[in-house]
Order: structure tokens, then sequence, then C-alpha cells
């Protein structure tokens, strides 16, 4: 008799992911949601400021993408995060998806750890 247990949700858990989820399914809401992600992350590349982890690994993800293209990308992991299935996350894909975010690129663009996200690495002198 081995079954393999599931986690049930909590429905705390259901209230606070519920505006997400709303956020997530409604056009008109996710382009604006979207567009504020957006506006958010220039504005504080632009003033220099340190950006929180969640939009910094946001930033890194949409550098790859054409600008004028972002919105939709952003609108797109939106809705595939609020009609996500248990086998979207589990354990593997995460940690494949960590893994994805600490591998360094050719030109050296990854971050040291102990640095803070949204801020410019320093350059050793010498």
């Amino acid at each position: 008799m081995a079954s393999t247990p599931q986690k049930k949700r909590g429905p705390l858990r259901k209230l606070r992911d519920a505006p997400a989820r709303f956020i997530g399914r409604t056009p008109w809401l996710r382009r604006r949601y979207a567009r504020r992600m957006l506006k958010t992350i220039e504005k504080h590349k632009k003033k220099n400021r340190p950006m929180p982890e969640s939009l910094a690994r946001l930033d890194r993800q949409l550098r790859r993408v054409p600008a004028p293209k972002r919105q939709q990308v952003v609108e797109q992991m939106m809705e595939m995060s609020s009609t996500s299935d248990e086998l979207a996350t589990n354990r593997a894909l995460r940690r494949a998806s960590s893994r994805q975010e600490r591998q360094k690129g050719q030109r050296g663009g990854g971050l040291r750890p102990g640095t803070l996200p949204g801020q410019p690495r320093q350059r050793p002198r010498g």
C-alpha cells in the first residue's frame, strides 16, 4: 500500500493566491499590471536604484526579448502562471530553472554571490 500523498492547499494559501489568479485571468488587468511592472523596472534602472529580487530576475529574463515584445511576454507569463497545473510546479522544474538563473553568460553577465540585485558590479582595479 504505497500511495503518494498529495499536498492539499490550505484556505489561507488559496486566499493569498486569489488576487494573482484573478489578475492573470482578466485580460485588461493583466495588460495594465504588465505595463506597470515594465515601467517600474525602467524607473529603477533610470534612477540607479536597487530592484527587488523578483523584478531583477524578470529584468534578466526580459533582456533577451526585443523591447516592443516585452509586454506581451510578461502577459503570457502571467497568464500561464494563473492556469498552471500541479505538474508545472514540481521540484525538478523549479530546480532546473534555478540552475539556469545561476549560470553566467559568455560575457560574464552573471551575478556574484553577495551582490545586491539591480546594482552594477564593481570591476577589480588593477
